[in-house]
């Protein structure tokens, strides 16, 4: 049973008549009555009652009209949803990120993202850089936020956005009047630190601490920096995090770096070469607020 064979049985159902029915269809009558032919032999049984003034369906004819009618509907609905897949507009998107990419606006431009493609069903899996990237590798996922790049020859990646790194400070802190602060202001101070080993983005912050051939003092070393306000709240010392963590600290103050403050790069990662319109439909609109290729 083909579609086509379906779709003349549909057309002659509707008109009871050949020559209306093969107009429509765009061919002409001898082919048509093959292909109805060809369809009742493969149903086994008669679809139409013909006679010399009229055409009419049959009892078996009635029946298989409405499920002929279903079929080409959902024929038609599958090709619809091939084109709006191959177009973008249909998929799923396994996202991973940080909390604290999360916090930085990543939440806010997915939720834009799905307004604009209803159809596209993304899924966040909140992990860290390291496993984001093996899931990534493996095929588990289709897109990961980073403030890294990882380098690796499979993976290809887009700069999503940039954001600025703040100092945090209790709100009694002595430094509180200050409008901004210079690295020369946080040489005395004990730091609550992202551990350096732990990411290319903590090492960098590290690094920015030590210019100069400065020697910071370290109160703690954590992995999260969503770690970083409780224990600044709690007396451990300040902290440099980024402005979305700051701007959620709760009573915590939050003070800009001057002259040339640090930035965090987040960026997509992606593997090279695989990326489906989904992905592509979501690096359009990164590309929209910040686009740089890696």
């Amino acid at each position: 049973m083909r579609i086509r064979q379906l779709q003349c049985f549909v057309i002659l159902a509707e008109e009871l008549n050949f020559t209306r029915a093969a107009k429509r269809l765009n061919m002409s009558q001898p082919p048509l009555s093959l292909q109805i032919q060809s369809l009742e032999r493969t149903i086994g049984a008669a679809l139409f009652q013909r006679t010399s003034r009229k055409m009419t369906l049959t009892s078996a004819g009635e029946v298989f009209l409405s499920r002929a009618r279903s079929i080409l509907a959902q024929h038609d609905r599958a090709l619809l949803e091939v084109q709006e897949v191959l177009s973008g507009q249909h998929g799923t998107l396994d996202i991973g990120a940080t909390g604290s990419i999360l916090r930085a606006g990543l939440a806010e431009l997915l939720a834009q993202f799905c307004r604009q493609h209803p159809l596209i069903s993304v899924r966040l899996h909140e992990q860290a850089p390291a496993l984001q990237v093996s899931d990534l590798l493996s095929g588990r996922m289709d897109v990961s936020f980073n403030r890294s790049v990882p380098f690796h020859e499979d993976l290809s990646c887009q700069l999503a956005w940039r954001e600025e790194l703040v100092v945090l400070l209790p709100s009694d802190h002595r430094l509180r009047a200050a409008r901004t602060l210079s690295i020369d202001d946080l040489r005395h101070e004990q730091h609550v630190i992202l551990r350096p080993d732990s990411s290319d983005f903590a090492a960098y912050i590290l690094s920015f601490l030590t210019q100069g051939g400065a020697r910071p003092r370290i109160s703690q070393r954590v992995v999260d920096a969503q770690s970083i306000p409780s224990l600044v709240s709690a007396g451990f010392g300040i902290g440099l995090v980024p402005a979305g963590i700051a701007a959620t600290a709760g009573p915590l103050i939050h003070r800009p770096i001057a002259p040339v403050p640090p930035v965090s790069d987040i960026f997509a990662v992606y593997r090279r070469g695989e990326g489906t319109p989904a992905l592509a439909a979501l690096l359009a609109t990164l590309e929209h607020s910040f686009s740089g290729d890696c």
